[in-house]
């Protein structure tokens, strides 16, 4: 008996068939990446939270108030990152596993500011501070950070009260259980601003970086350039919670602006 083969047109149906489920899956499944992602990027979040703590318990309920660090709100002094490394911590667990553009560049970010890591912890820690995936809602003993402003961008996300958004200093501030502590990485160019871009560009955002290593910064779990789908939010209460783009407010920066 003579076998049947498929024919041409049988073999395209097929083939057709396989495409539309995978532009049907892929997306998905994408979506099931991302939020395994955000799991992991809340729980690592929630260990900053507790080494911060931790740090407080054995130094009189103060935060660590950096002496040293750059101008933006993800540069940790040394101290308190080989502070946080001996409480457990690894050098991963400072970077949020939804932003490739830091994993893929770990060493440049791990040692913007010095070359005195030895594998294990930083061996000089006067003046120096890594570039951080996350970002640190701590006041400075050098001097007191400005003041949250986001009057210019009023209009750009429903207003934020902000008139309990302070620097923190130490654990026995009051309702820490709504006082944000360390979150997710949420940074855009505002001088990018556009139609397409409203809230400026989220994934090319001009620094330190790109002139010391040629690179652009990035927001961490991106929806697409114009628009992160959001962040976690670790809190002085040692809870963390998903925020919502939309809920979101630029707080911090002029051109490089921080939100959460």
């Amino acid at each position: 008996m003579k076998k049947r083969a498929f024919t041409l047109i049988e073999l395209l149906v097929v083939i057709a068939i396989i495409a539309v489920l995978m532009g049907i899956l892929m997306p998905a499944l994408r979506r099931v990446r991302e939020q395994a992602r955000q799991r992991t990027c809340g729980s690592q979040i929630r260990q900053h939270t507790l080494a911060m703590i931790m740090y407080a318990d054995e130094n009189n309920n103060k935060l660590p108030l950096a002496e040293f660090g750059g101008n933006w709100l993800w540069d940790l002094d040394t101290r308190t990152v080989n502070f946080m490394l001996k409480s457990g911590m690894t050098r991963d667990m400072f970077y949020c596993p939804s932003n490739d553009n830091q994993h893929k560049n770990i060493d440049e970010y791990w040692t913007f500011a010095t070359e005195s890591w030895d594998g294990t912890r930083f061996t000089a820690t006067n003046n120096t501070f890594i570039v951080s995936g996350y970002v640190y809602v701590l006041d400075l003993a050098r001097g007191n950070r400005p003041a949250f402003t986001r009057e210019r961008y009023d209009g750009i996300n429903p207003a934020v009260d902000e008139s309990e958004r302070k620097w923190l200093r130490t654990t026995l501030e009051k309702q820490g259980a709504s006082r944000e502590m360390v979150v997710d990485v949420v940074l855009s160019a505002m001088e990018l601003r556009s139609e397409t871009y409203p809230n400026g560009d989220f994934a090319f955002v001009q620094g330190g970086m790109l002139g010391q290593h040629g690179l652009y910064d990035r927001t961490s779990h991106l929806k697409n350039d114009a628009e992160p789908l959001g962040g976690n939010i670790g809190f002085l209460d040692g809870h963390v919670d998903w925020r919502h783009f939309g809920d979101m407010a630029g707080r911090f920066g002029g051109n490089r602006l921080f939100w959460w």
